[in-house]
């Protein structure tokens, strides 16, 4: 058991406390405790986003406090005319009930050098994050250190993601340089530029737009969508497992895994 503002201090210090005040400036989502819970914790139930399906099992596997790359809905994005919606209620109300402790960890958790979404999903696919963040600040460019055939990263990507890969072949077939930024990140204005200007032979996201598929064939760049949830499952997990390394058996952390196909 170890008390909650204890491993408040160690999450912070973990991410950061530079970057997460970087986080709180450019992201109205949340980077940081939202709810504050039990003083005492003897398990963290971590996950990619908040849901009452979430908290119910978070609550069934005994945990007291809950850390998300997603918190809860609660900026101005979500909230109209000061009013909460059905879902916000719901979620509040369990969440109130049980006494969690509230944590997420929106663009730290993508940004982050080491443990965040992209900079681990560049290692998994084998290459070398430059120093040079991408889609305007929440992802990575990255480099190969021997040209890859495009088609196969798509099966890489898909079996380091569990998740179909949505590709666009609209680049290079061999591929040097990637740009990777996990969850949404739709190429648009700036950062379409971005994608010329850093010589990008290939987007890694988790979503396309309709206009997706054109854009990259028009523009010449190769695009894989791999799924908004799946290519953000492992920030949380990295961060956990430096929790878990930090805090040993006073402490269980559990990844709960909600599975979400978009």
């Amino acid at each position: 058991m170890v008390t909650r503002d204890e491993l408040i201090k160690t999450i912070h210090q973990i991410i950061g406390e530079d970057l997460i005040a970087k986080a709180n400036n450019v992201d109205e989502n949340a980077n940081g405790i939202q709810v504050h819970g039990a003083e005492k914790v003897t398990k963290v139930a971590i996950g990619v986003s908040t849901s009452l399906d979430f908290f119910r099992e978070a609550v069934s596997a005994g945990a007291e406090f809950t850390l998300t790359h997603h918190g809860l809905h609660l900026s101005s994005k979500y909230l109209y005319n000061s009013r909460l919606d059905q879902s916000q209620q719901a979620v509040l109300k369990y969440v109130f009930a049980h006494n969690l402790t509230i944590a997420g960890y929106h663009y730290s958790l993508d940004a982050h050098p080491e443990i965040g979404n992209n900079a681990t999903i560049i290692k998994l696919l084998g290459a070398k994050r430059l120093d040079l963040p991408y889609f305007e600040s929440w992802g990575w460019v990255a480099e190969f250190d021997k040209p890859e055939n495009v088609k196969d990263l798509a099966v890489k990507l898909a079996e380091i993601t569990s998740h179909d890969v949505f590709a666009i072949y609209g680049g290079p077939v061999e591929i040097k340089r990637i740009g990777v930024c996990s969850g949404g990140a739709k190429p648009a204005r700036e950062t379409m530029h971005e994608i010329y200007d850093h010589g990008i032979d290939l987007h890694i996201a988790g979503e396309i737009g309709e206009s997706g598929a054109t854009i990259a064939k028009d523009a010449g760049f190769n695009y894989f969508s791999a799924g908004h949830y799946a290519t953000e499952v492992f920030g949380v997990q990295e961060l956990g497992k430096k929790i878990k390394t930090h805090f040993g058996n006073t402490l269980e952390v559990e990844f709960i895994d909600v599975p979400n196909p978009l």
